[in-house]
């Protein structure tokens, strides 16, 4: 059975020079090798969450927090965030805005330099790291001569190198195309599949739903729902109260569900729908 690699305990968060809690009393776990996708409308806290997972907020930025977080069996009140980035890495969205260095090469060596890794170390995970995030070709070239979605896997990977347990991506396809966004999701599905723990920050609800295992919604900083993405987006009337819309899907199955006669759960991907609506088809005929 998965152990819990990421734990809240009643966690609260607030900036400083603010009274506004950005995130209120969360209390969740997250275990090694799941797949969750977090939602919620803007300011609902999905950032500040992700940056308090690496210790960015509070022991880097400052603020204010009350109960705590877990990263492996370790209280981040004792570590004071020292170490969680050997285990956790984290993508934010603005890709181009993170590089400093020549080459995409020198890019992904740059933080185990940093680190202090040894120079075969380095070329091994660099190799590993381009491999897989289809880099390969492009070890030479300029980041800032790469498109837009070659820039998001080159964020990845320069994380990647670090080989961390946990991959956090916050909002990483939002400035893509649609061809840029799938390869994102592509790209971390099969890091997911290979063992890796996936969050992921994104308001693509139809990607989302497809990929996770679980949805992590989140509103005004407090935890609404976070479950199995059937059962977190068969609620439409709580989804919407909190200003998430359900995958198209879904929403097409609620409203013709009577028709449907559906038994089990409803559809949250094109390919789940499918099956269910021929039948609606087949009754027309």
């Amino acid at each position: 059975m998965s152990k819990p690699i990421i734990e809240l305990k009643n966690y609260s968060y607030r900036y400083d020079n603010t009274d506004e809690i950005m995130l209120k009393n969360l209390t969740l776990s997250i275990n090694e090798g799941e797949f969750i996708g977090v939602v919620g409308c803007n300011k609902a806290g999905k950032s500040t969450l992700c940056k308090c997972l690496v210790g960015i907020q509070p022991f880097v930025t400052g603020g204010a927090w009350d109960g705590e977080i877990i990263i492996d069996g370790k209280s981040m009140n004792e570590t004071k965030g020292e170490g969680v980035s050997e285990i956790i890495g984290i993508v934010f969205q603005d890709a181009e805005s993170q590089f400093t260095q020549p080459t995409v090469e020198d890019e992904m060596a740059f933080a185990m330099c940093n680190f202090g890794f040894d120079r075969e170390t380095i070329r091994e995970r660099i190799l590993y790291a381009a491999k897989a995030c289809g880099l390969e070709d492009l070890l030479g070239r300029s980041p800032f001569r790469l498109s837009g979605g070659q820039q998001q896997r080159l964020a990845v990977g320069c994380i990647l190198a670090l080989q961390p347990r946990v991959l956090i991506l916050d909002e990483s396809t939002s400035q893509l195309d649609p061809v840029g966004r799938d390869d994102i999701f592509r790209l971390v599905g099969e890091l997911n599949k290979q063992g890796k723990t996936v969050i992921m920050v994104d308001h693509n609800i139809e990607k989302i739903a497809e990929c996770v295992d679980k949805v992590l919604v989140l509103h005004d900083g407090n935890l609404v729902a976070f479950d199995d993405p059937h059962k977190v987006f068969a609620d439409k009337e709580r989804m919407n109260s909190h200003s998430v819309r359900l995958p198209q899907v879904t929403d097409a199955a609620i409203a013709l569900r009577d028709q449907l006669d559906i038994a089990a759960d409803l559809p949250v991907s094109l390919e789940e729908a499918v099956p269910v609506f021929q039948k609606l088809g087949q009754e027309v005929v």
